[in-house]
């Protein structure tokens, strides 16, 4: 083993033995699992928009409810009196059914109107029947409850189910393209709210007639059955006016409970009893759409990944700068003369697009470093003493000069050694003589 070599041997012994270390110390642990992303932990968690109408009339308070946080945060003060709202994913929009403004009620039956992220509500017009041109009554006037699948709007008014067509590209838009009779009447009636489930095709939502006793009941849009879901139940009390599902809950707000409004959950499966998320002040009426995640922050990574294809063009133009230097002298000695600026030219051809990661990559780890040092490109250096010219040899790193010491110090001992050797041999010899003469 050459000197160099038992030097990188020790370093890497160093290295191994600095990295137990660092082990056992807990400083090279993975990530706690504290840090990882909120909806990654709980994949229930969502936000709903709820609208709140503390009196008749407009107007209505729309508010973002955090679930199953419970955090609110109001969003606008709308000058319209909204219920029987539904989320459409692919709009990315509310629609819901106003019933008037702040100057009163319509004189020709409810509005649909459509609210966007910021709360900016746009009035649709009446709710007529699908193909009339100009309708002249909306049909869902005074509606309560609403729930979107698609290009479809379910909404209840009374003890019928209408569907409405929401769909922006259709002659029908937002009207009425068929009607359902909910039976029985005695469990429709009291469902102010209910949300649709895409693994069934069924509404949820809660019953608070003396025949529903606030039981989580579904309807279903094509026959128009309600149906008592066993085991699932809220506190007995007033109208449930918001009602939504979550991936493994059912949240409803009870308009009236005391003297505030009360946000239940209560889990799907049935495996326990319903808990407060959120309170507020008590409602005339109110309703809810969603439960939509959060987006997440991609913007960060995209501005990380920008900054390396930044950098590199940097080098390049250093190098230009330091070359014309060894054109000016001889062109022998620059090339054994300049060793540190041949890693520097290697950088330049990596300048390409998929390369360019990989250098950033390398650069945020400290332990690659050396390799480069040992790499044959130092060992080029000793290519100089072939050439004749001696002056050279005093420019190239001390290392090889050591090496090429020892080496002739080694073969300077097995001379002498021979040399030695010869002596006693050829004095044995004459000695041999001399005594058989």
């Amino acid at each position: 083993m050459t000197g160099g070599r038992a030097r990188w041997a020790a370093m890497l012994g160093v290295a191994a033995a600095v990295s137990a270390l660092l082990a056992a110390t807990g400083w090279l642990a993975p990530a706690s699992p504290r840090y990882r992303d909120p909806a990654a932990q709980d994949p229930g968690v969502c936000t709903i928009l709820q609208a709140e109408n503390e009196r008749d009339g407009a107007p209505t308070t729309l508010r973002l409810l955090s679930l199953p946080g419970g955090a609110t945060k109001r969003l606008t003060q709308a000058g319209y009196w909204i219920n029987a709202m539904g989320y459409s994913a692919a709009q990315d929009v509310v629609y819901g059914v106003a019933d008037g403004t702040r100057g009163g009620r319509y004189d020709h039956g409810s509005h649909a109107v459509r609210i966007d992220a910021s709360g900016t509500v746009a009035d649709l017009g009446i709710v007529g029947r699908a193909g009339s041109p100009r309708p002249a009554w909306s049909q869902v006037t005074g509606a309560t409850a609403g729930a979107i699948a698609g290009n479809r709007w379910y909404v209840r008014q009374d003890s019928d189910l209408y569907t409405v067509d929401i769909d922006p590209a259709s002659a029908d838009y937002v009207r009425v393209v068929h009607r359902t009779a909910l039976r029985p009447v005695s469990l429709a009636v009291g469902v102010d709210d209910f949300a649709y489930d895409s693994s069934s095709g069924l509404l949820y939502g809660v019953s608070t007639t003396s025949r529903g006793d606030s039981s989580v009941v579904t309807l279903d849009p094509a026959t128009g059955k309600v149906a008592v879901v066993p085991g699932l139940r809220f506190p007995p009390g007033g109208a449930y006016g918001s009602v939504v599902l979550g991936p493994e809950a059912i949240y409803a707000t009870a308009n009236r409970d005391g003297r505030r409004s009360v946000t239940y959950r209560v889990p799907r499966d049935g495996s326990g009893p319903a808990v407060e998320v959120s309170t507020g002040p008590t409602l005339v009426s109110g309703d809810a759409a969603g439960c939509f995640a959060e987006a997440t922050p991609p913007p960060p990574p995209t501005t990380v990944s920008q900054t390396p294809t930044s950098s590199p063009p940097i080098p390049p133009n250093t190098p230009p700068s330091e070359t014309p230097p060894p054109n000016s002298t001889t062109p022998a000695p620059t090339p054994s003369a300049t060793p540190a600026p041949v890693p520097v030219r290697e950088p330049p051809p990596p300048s390409r697009p998929p390369p360019v990661e990989q250098p950033a990559a390398v650069a945020a780890t400290p332990a690659p470093t050396p390799p480069p040092v040992a790499t044959p490109t130092p060992r080029a250096v000793e290519l100089p003493p072939p050439p004749s010219k001696r002056h050279v040899q005093p420019t190239p790193t001390p290392e090889p000069v050591v090496e090429g010491t020892a080496v002739k110090t080694q073969e300077k001992r097995r001379w002498g050694l021979t040399a030695l050797i010869l002596v006693l041999g050829g004095g044995a010899a004459a000695g041999h003589v001399r005594r058989h003469r």
